[in-house]
């Protein structure tokens, strides 16, 4: 079943003249041989040559170290470099997953070419075994890289067999954990030692619920970190476009509220995470200690992104007043690819990949054709969203069908989809801005031929009415907001705070929740007016106001201007502790403080009381104001410019 390679005949025979003239046999890393003669005449060295040429004619066949017949071997070159070794390579079905790489090896007459620069037999459930003979003519590199580039495998095993016996074992995949890996990177990488002239056997079992696809190129590690380099590069580029895209509509839809927009953000958004996860950077990234949801994701986002893109279709179309029955069936078509993103959470990757895959086909079949017959009614805005749909629905078709093994593994199939998605990002994009000068227009049409009918004029008239309204809403709004802000401080006033307290302690008793009051006073602010003016004074109220508001970090949080020179905190779901901290740190950053008035320093300090209860009844806040109080109180006879604590009022 295997050959025998004449370079080892000459190492036996090597080693049998040794022994006969007592020389010395060296072994290096357990394959090479260095024979040393230093005491062998010219004579004994033409007898030693003369019968090795012998040996090597007689025992040409003795030794299992070359790969099985048939078997073409890759030549580990510079020209190999890079290059895709599938047509190498020699495949096996295990339909029943159970041969050992023993067994293997004794079936090496069943093992059948591949035809294909990239392996692929889509979805399967057999185990595949692949082989092949790599050996190595280049004469400076002995470490070298095996690049499995298809990230969605589920686990496979790499073999190495150097002469005839097993030298290594890695096992790698999306099921195993990211941090196993040896090398991080989002394909598996598999190192091997081939040194000059030597032949290493690699085998590899696959197995996987997705397609099976075994594209596998051969690298040095220095070419493969340029590669590494480049690729990184363009990855770059591609997701940072997607990401811009992204946030540019976003802002846009945060301005005009467009709802067309909404949903280009939703098809947008899920592309790139279904871009991520099929290329091995979400695994790699996002969830590298998560191989399950790494798997469900694929589906998931393939679903989540049909959605978005349904419903971004029948809006930018305005399919609901063009085509109302085909806007009906796909707002139901698109809570079915809904219904089958969650499924992918709770049922068998095998099935919801494949239902997912042929969904992408059929949603943009679908959303192609109607696409087509809004342009063939000649609705200018079709034209643009087709031009960008014919982009990405032939990048989609072709990696579908890549998936599906009706087409070979190439550039143009393997990242058709990027391709396609970076034109049709940028010409939805382009579409949408076209959409919308398009509806203004329209709307400016409209309106020019409206104000020459008196219907129209009452129904403008009418608007202005409303508008008015509106704006004396919204001066109503900001009149309220005035009458509860504190005019010298601009925050908020005695008023706001009794009626935030109140609630606040209604939620807290609902909840069961802690609820802390802290009271401040400035410390001598009585000799800040006589020595430097009220003028002074006020503005060191605004500087402690804006000082307490600065160490202030949840929203809930509220301050309030109390009374005079004093201020209320309310710290909801805050106990004494929270609050004492919080106290401490308003104390200490106002003591740090230097506050000038007019080119004058003027030393500010507070003294701070706390409060905290789990209300449970009514009249809290009267009790806990007056426990602050007091805590208060005790903080300004102490000394000053210290926090105090309440003693638990027993609410």
């Amino acid at each position: 079943m295997m050959t025998r390679r004449p370079i080892w005949c000459i190492d036996q025979s090597f080693a049998v003249l040794n022994l006969v003239v007592h020389s010395r046999l060296v072994f290096d890393r357990g394959w090479k041989t260095e024979m040393r003669f230093k005491s062998v005449t010219p004579l004994w060295r033409c007898i030693c040559l003369g019968l090795l040429a012998f040996l090597s004619g007689v025992f040409g066949s003795a030794h299992a170290s070359e790969p099985a017949q048939g078997v073409p071997v890759v030549a580990l070159n510079s020209q190999i470099v890079g290059s895709l070794i599938g047509r190498q390579m020699q495949y096996l079905e295990d339909p029943a997953g159970n041969l050992t790489l023993e067994q293997v090896r004794e079936m090496s007459q069943r093992f059948v070419p591949s035809a294909s620069a990239g392996p692929n037999f889509s979805f399967t459930s057999s185990v595949y075994w692949f082989h092949v003979a790599l050996q190595n003519q280049n004469a400076s590199d002995v470490h070298w890289l095996v690049e499995a580039q298809y990230p969605l495998i589920d686990h496979f095993t790499f073999y190495t067999v150097r002469d005839g016996q097993l030298a290594d074992t890695r096992e790698g995949g999306r099921s195993l954990p990211f941090v196993q890996r040896l090398i991080k990177h989002r394909n598996f990488i598999y190192p091997f030692e081939a040194y000059p002239g030597q032949t290493v056997e690699l085998y590899i079992r696959v197995q996987t619920t997705s397609s099976l696809q075994l594209p596998l190129a051969v690298w040095t590690p220095q070419t493969f970190r340029a590669k590494n380099h480049e690729e990184q590069f363009g990855f770059g580029l591609y997701y940072g476009l997607l990401f811009s895209m992204v946030i540019y509509n976003l802002l846009i839809f945060l301005s005009i509220r467009e709802t067309s927009y909404l949903h280009y953000l939703h098809y947008i958004g899920g592309y790139l995470i279904f871009q991520m996860a099929i290329n091995g950077l979400a695994y790699e990234h996002l969830w590298p200690a998560a191989p399950g949801w790494g798997a469900a994701a694929v589906p998931l986002s393939i679903c989540f992104t049909l959605v978005g893109m349904v419903n971004f279709s029948r809006s930018f179309l305005n399919l609901r007043e063009l085509m109302p029955r085909a806007n009906l069936w796909m707002r139901y078509y698109a809570w079915l690819l809904l219904a089958l993103a969650v499924g992918s959470l709770f049922f068998r990757y095998s099935v919801m990949i494949k239902l997912a895959t042929v969904n992408a086909l059929i949603a943009s079949a679908v959303v192609f054709v109607f696409g087509s017959i809004c342009l063939l009614r000649g609705i200018k805005a079709a034209r643009y969203f087709m031009l960008a749909w014919t982009a990405l629905l032939a990048g989609v078709s072709a990696y579908v069908l890549k998936t599906f093994g009706i087409l070979p593994v190439n550039l143009l199939t393997e990242y058709g989809l990027q391709i396609g998605s970076t034109m049709e990002a940028m010409l939805l994009s382009f579409a949408l801005a076209h959409r919308m000068t398009m509806l203004k227009e329209e709307n400016l049409r409209i309106q020019a031929e409206a104000t020459s009918q008196l219907e129209q004029r009452v129904a403008q008239r009418t608007q202005e009415l409303g508008v008015a309204m509106q704006k004396l809403s919204q001066a109503n709004a900001a009149l309220q907001v005035m009458s509860l802000t504190d005019g010298l401080t601009g925050i908020k006033n005695r008023k706001h705070f009794d009626t935030q307290l109140a609630n606040e302690i209604k939620r807290s008793a609902r909840g069961h929740l802690s609820l802390s009051l802290l009271l401040l006073d400035i410390d001598h602010f009585k000799k800040v007016n006589d020595q430097y003016g009220h003028l002074a004074g006020d503005a060191c109220l605004r500087e402690v106001a804006n000082t307490i508001k600065s160490c202030l970090a949840r929203p809930s949080d509220d301050v309030a201007r109390y009374g005079g020179e004093e201020f209320a905190v309310i710290l909801p779901h805050t106990d004494i502790v929270g609050a004492e901290f919080l106290a401490q740190k308003i104390c200490r950053t106002v003591e740090a403080r230097h506050f000038e008035f007019e080119g004058i320093h003027i030393p500010v300090t507070v003294s701070i009381g706390c409060c905290a209860v789990v209300p449970d009844a009514k009249g809290v806040s009267e009790s806990m104001i007056a426990a602050a109080d007091a805590a208060l109180y005790h903080a300004k006879h102490t000394g000053r410019n210290r926090v105090c604590v309440a003693p638990d009022p027993s609410l």
